[in-house]
């Protein structure tokens, strides 16, 4: 997972972020910021300009701590948003590992012989 999120903690506190890993349950964040255990968060998904949906905003707690940044237990199981992104993430992969496999490999011309 690769996606763009902002955090919020405290009021006026919002910084950017990375979803590194996601579950139904929670996720792995990579980001700049000094959380407590326990710290009530929101986690704003970044859409892309192209979708006209608004952003989903995902209520969750600091789980853990680490040196890149948080891992997040969602406050209710499975929302939404993190469903969505699961299943079209699920419906992706295969077809890019469909096309992986079906690329030619590069052409090599050989190279002259030293004399």
């Amino acid at each position: 997972m690769d996606i763009t999120v902002r955090l919020a903690s405290k009021p006026y506190t919002v910084r950017t972020g990375r979803i590194t890993d996601l579950s139904m349950s929670g996720a792995n964040i990579e980001v700049a910021l000094d959380l407590r255990v326990l710290s009530r968060i929101q986690v704003a998904i970044i859409l892309p300009s192209r979708f006209s949906h608004p952003t989903p905003v995902i209520a969750a707690y600091v789980a853990r701590r680490h040196r890149e940044g948080v891992g997040v237990e969602w406050c209710d199981f499975a929302p939404q948003a993190v469903a969505d992104l699961l299943r079209s993430s699920a419906a992706i992969d295969p077809l890019r590992r469909l096309q992986r496999a079906h690329t030619p490999p590069p052409l090599m011309l050989p190279t002259p012989l030293a004399r």
